[in-house]
């Protein structure tokens, strides 16, 4: 039964990053007492309910922040504090830095973020990093609106998946695939919750043309995993 309760938890907290609700009315929820339900999660996952839920909530702050254009005023609104002075010093406390220096960082440094336990998935992988030359890659490129959130129904993914197994049946041994995003222009785009990306999969030419995509030359993080393609976003 701890178990099945936690997973609840995991869930009640992804459906409620941006209600007013607490852990109070979570455990209203589940018809269990909030010290059982603390002692039970802090034994699962290492902090209480109420500290789980609120690193949620100053995570998806720090994604509405990076890839929206939404005011700081209405991110604030939108998880529910009463004042842009009392979100602030709430995010300065997570983060380390306040909401508009966040923002306007060239760097995006995601260490300090709150991954979601309830879609975390077991996958082993050793990171390197290499340097690369510029690349140029042919192939099929897929443009489309997808959330910036976690989406099961990834329409992205399905492209990829399904060019992938093509280029598999065709004969190819070496795939390659270069991404783009690009952030949502207005206020009103950023209300959507979606990003115009764009997707390449493709194999390595030597020389650049119209139809190429280029990945440009750096230092790159260099990894291998396996999974299920139910498990690939």
């Amino acid at each position: 039964m701890q178990q099945v309760i936690c997973k609840y938890i995991l869930k009640w907290v992804e459906d409620n990053l941006t209600s007013d609700l607490n852990v109070s009315d979570m455990a209203v929820s589940t018809g269990y007492s909030r010290r059982t339900l603390e002692i039970w999660f802090s034994e699962q996952y290492g902090m209480s309910p109420g500290k789980y839920l609120n690193r949620r909530r100053m995570t998806r702050a720090a994604v509405l922040l990076k890839l929206t254009r939404l005011p700081i005023t209405e991110i604030a609104m939108l998880l529910h504090h009463s004042s842009n002075q009392n979100f602030a010093r709430a995010f300065r406390h997570f983060s380390g830095v306040t909401p508009t220096n966040y923002r306007n960082s060239n760097e995006w440094d995601l260490s300090g973020l709150q991954a979601s336990f309830f879609y975390a998935k077991e996958i082993s992988f050793n990171v390197t990093t290499c340097t690369l030359p510029e690349q140029y890659i042919t192939g099929v490129s897929y443009s489309c609106a997808d959330s910036y959130l976690y989406n099961t129904n990834n329409l992205l993914t399905d492209y990829i998946q399904k060019e992938v197994i093509r280029l598999i049946k065709s004969g190819t041994t070496n795939i390659y695939l270069i991404g783009e995003t690009i952030l949502p222009q207005n206020i009103k785009e950023s209300r959507v919750g979606q990003l115009v990306a764009t997707v390449t999969v493709g194999t390595l030419v030597n020389v650049s043309s119209e139809d190429t995509a280029i990945m440009t030359s750096g230092k790159f993080c260099r990894y291998s995993f396996s999974c299920k393609w139910e498990e690939y976003y």
